[in-house]
């Protein structure tokens, strides 16, 4: 363990020592004279929810599981809104490419548009917020040829955003909203069909400088989140289809991170489509997720390991098995951030079987704290703390908002594939400074995927002295997909789950007694969805190798034949 957070990282935080590069990516477009112009193109739509546009077109704006009805000919833009979560959805404009896309949706997309200028023409601190101004400029950037109306009014609003966008550049959010801001600039300048140029060319560069510093080299997101790295993806994606219905050449710097971007994003993906709901992650739209995957040519094959990212993807006849093997991302992406390390979420041919609680953006803020520990994700807990903590209270909250200190800083793991199955070996040291002992996670998946065993341990290093003599409870969670129905045997060593009321496996375990208590998923949707979880607890001994009972928990999963349901 090391606490990588100090006073420095604090201060950087707080006066942003990258405020002078961001700002000087791209000058002003002058406010006064006439409005810019805007060549015209066809960029290919955006993924589109028809469905949810229609919905849209009448007038129902559901969002974090709350709805408001304005009646089709009405508008959201000058009611009371539920929350501030919904208000950021409504005035950031995710919605419209939903609207875009359903029957009729061109010309009420122009109608909404056109009544949010008329109800906002500026001074609103919240509605013109740094990073609801990347996000809508974005949105409209992508859109443009399809929102504008017979005059001017739209484009020059837009062009008037994106010039108070430059002015705020430095208090856009880091991680994803601040590769959307670059993105909104490099379209902004992409599309200008004057002086555009030099326009374009700085934003570019600032993009590229953004891409370097976000997207790792095995093509995820420096966030380390499944989330974060689709929606990477999905905003380069777009930068990249307007560059080319422009006709103007990109960079290397882009091209070269979409095409890391891709096979990264379907190694981070289950059975079902979605994505695996690691450091703030939810399962995204599998629709979705295919769309970007189809935007570049053959077929984008899955990696076995990220180096860089540290997923580890044990892949078997139908089963995935999804491990996190590395520590909690840099200052300042950690955010976000899950004190997990070691984490499992499993999969099947018939869906998702262990997961954690996950998280979704527009769930209830009470929630974010909890999933955010040890406890609501598949891994062992010691003495019921994470290995890391958030910061709550203080100057250094208050610089750097909920980051992470004392983080484990020796994740490891090693890889054995045979012809038998697959072997994974990991560990991690989040617990040595307190306790004085690592937790090592050993994982076994079989050629055809129905026999998954597992190990987890914990043992004082070798040439190390115990902390302690005395023993320390630990809890070994499996979280399980609300889909997944838990059954727990007389003897509490064993326990039947049936996925979707037909596939069966049987859970056993050495260690114990096993016991069943309720969790909650958050990984499809704002509103928590009750589910089981197994817990198997003991206490560990202080000055243990890992080889005893008290240290040493053996666990596994075997698909039964036939069906159960």
């Amino acid at each position: 363990m090391s606490r990588r957070i100090g006073i420095t990282d604090a201060l950087k935080a707080r006066l942003g020592d990258g405020a002078a590069q961001a700002l000087t990516a791209l000058r002003p477009y002058r406010k006064g004279g006439r409005a810019p112009t805007f060549k015209p193109v066809d960029v290919p739509p955006r993924h589109a929810d028809a469905a949810r546009g229609a919905a849209l077109i009448e007038g129902r704006w559901t969002y974090g599981g709350q709805t408001i009805d304005v009646g089709s000919h009405g508008h959201p833009f000058s009611v009371s809104l539920p929350s501030e979560r919904f208000a950021g959805w409504i005035h950031g404009f995710a919605w419209l490419s939903d609207v875009l896309g359903a029957a009729g949706g061109q010309a009420k997309a122009v109608q909404l548009v056109r009544q949010w200028t008329e109800a906002f023409p500026g001074g609103s601190p919240f509605v013109f917020s740094p990073d609801l101004l990347a996000r809508r400029t974005f949105e409209w950037g992508c859109a443009l040829d399809r929102i504008t109306g017979p005059d001017d009014v739209v484009a020059a609003r837009y062009a008037l955003q994106v010039r108070r966008l430059r002015r705020l550049l430095s208090r856009v959010s880091d991680g994803t909203g601040s590769l959307r801001a670059q993105a909104s600039l490099t379209i902004f300048g992409a599309r200008l069909a004057d002086r555009g140029d030099a326009v374009f060319e700085r934003a570019l560069d600032a993009l590229d400088a953004e891409i370097a510093v976000q997207i790792l080299p095995d093509g995820g997101h420096v966030s380390r989140s499944p989330a974060a790295t689709f929606e990477a993806l999905d905003t380069l994606l777009q930068v990249d289809g307007v560059l080319q219905a422009v006709g103007v050449e990109g960079s290397r710097a882009l091209d070269r991170a979409i095409d890391r971007l891709l096979p990264m994003l379907a190694t981070l993906r289950h059975t079902d489509g979605g994505l695996a709901l690691f450091h703030g992650g939810h399962e995204e739209d599998p629709a979705h997720i295919d769309a970007l995957l189809e935007r570049r040519e053959g077929e984008v094959q899955a990696f076995a390991y990220g180096p860089h990212t540290g997923y580890h993807r044990l892949e078997a006849g139908g089963s995935i098995v999804l491990l996190d093997t590395a520590s909690v991302p840099p200052r300042p992406y950690d955010l976000q951030a899950h004190l997990a390390p070691l984490a499992m979420e499993v999969s099947t041919a018939d869906g998702r079987l262990i997961t954690s609680c996950g998280w979704h953006p527009g769930a209830a803020p009470a929630w974010r704290r909890p999933v955010r520990a040890s406890a609501a994700h598949s891994t062992l807990t010691l003495d019921d703390r994470s290995p890391g903590e958030i910061l709550e209270t203080g100057f250094m909250a208050d610089a750097l908002g909920p980051a992470v200190s004392d983080v484990p800083d020796n994740v490891q793991a090693r890889r054995k594939e045979q012809s038998s199955g697959i072997w994974l070996e990991s560990s991690h040291d989040g617990y040595k400074d307190v306790h004085g002992l690592v937790h090592k996670r050993r994982i076994f998946v079989g050629e055809t995927g129905d026999d998954i065993r597992g190990e987890d341990s914990l043992f004082v290093p070798v040439g190390d002295v115990p902390l302690s003599r005395d023993p320390v409870p630990f809890a070994l969670r499996f979280h399980f997909h609300p889909e997944v129905r838990v059954s727990l045997a007389q003897d509490l060593s064993s326990a039947l789950l049936v996925q979707k009321g037909k596939a069966g496996w049987r859970f056993r375990t050495d260690g114990g007694p096993l016991v069943v208590e309720p969790s909650v998923y958050l990984g499809a949707g704002p509103r928590p969805l009750r589910c089981q979880q197994l817990v198997i607890s003991g206490r560990a001994l202080g000055d243990g190798d890992g080889q005893g009972r008290e240290n040493r928990v053996r666990w596994s999963l075997r698909r039964l034949k036939g069906r159960t349901g």
